[in-house]
C-alpha cells in the first residue's frame, strides 16, 4: 500500500496486489500470517491473517480514484483482519533486515514460511505480546493469573461494499 491507500486496506479489509503478482499471492491461504508494507512510509504493519485465498477483482471498485472503474489497480485481493495489533516496524530496522536478507526484489512479495515467522515474531515480541504469552503459560501454572490483556485489536471497519 502507499500513504494513499492505507486507510482503504484496513477499512475494506483488503489486500491488493497488481495483477502480474497474482503467481506470487497463489500460495496465501485462509489462515496464513501476512504482512501490510506501506512504500511511501517504508513500514510494516501487522500482523494480519488471510480470511481468503487471493482472488481477482473481488471489490472492482477497490483503490481506484474513478467510481466507474470496472476493475481495480489493485486487481489480486486478499481478505484480511488484523491478528495482533503492533507497531509498524521500519524497514531499515536491522532485525528485520537479518529475517529479509536472503529475499530477491525488495519488500514487497512472497516470504518463506520461516521468513513470515520470524517477522512474526519480531513484531510480537516488539508490542509485548510474546511476554504475555510466557505471563500467561506461568499464571495458569501457578494459578495466579493477574496477566493484562494482550494488544489484540478489534476488526478495522467496513467501507462501502
Amino acid at each position: 500500500c502507499n500513504s494513499q491507500t492505507m486507510d482503504e486496506c484496513l477499512g475494506r479489509g483488503l489486500f491488493g496486489l497488481p495483477a502480474h503478482m497474482k503467481i506470487a499471492a497463489s500460495g496465501i491461504r485462509p489462515g496464513s500470517s501476512i504482512f501490510l508494507y506501506n512504500v511511501s512510509e517504508r513500514l510494516i504493519f501487522g500482523i494480519f491473517e488471510a480470511l481468503t485465498s487471493a482472488h481477482m477483482n473481488m471489490e472492482p471498485k477497490a483503490f481506484s480514484k474513478n467510481p466507474k472503474a470496472q476493475s481495480s489497480p489493485f486487481p489480486v485481493q486478499i481478505r484480511v483482519r488484523i491478528s495482533l495489533e503492533c507497531p509498524p516496524v521500519h524497514d531499515d530496522d536491522p532485525a528485520l533486515n537479518d529475517i529479509l536478507r536472503a529475499r530477491v526484489g525488495g519488500r514487497i512479495g512472497p516470504l518463506t514460511f520461516a521468513q513470515s515467522e520470524a517477522l512474526a515474531s519480531l513484531i510480537a515480541h516488539q508490542c509485548g505480546a510474546l511476554s504475555y504469552m510466557t505471563d500467561y503459560r506461568r499464571g495458569v501454572e501457578t494459578g495466579e493469573m493477574t496477566v493484562s490483556a494482550p494488544p489484540i485489536a478489534l476488526p478495522p471497519r467496513k467501507i462501502g461494499a
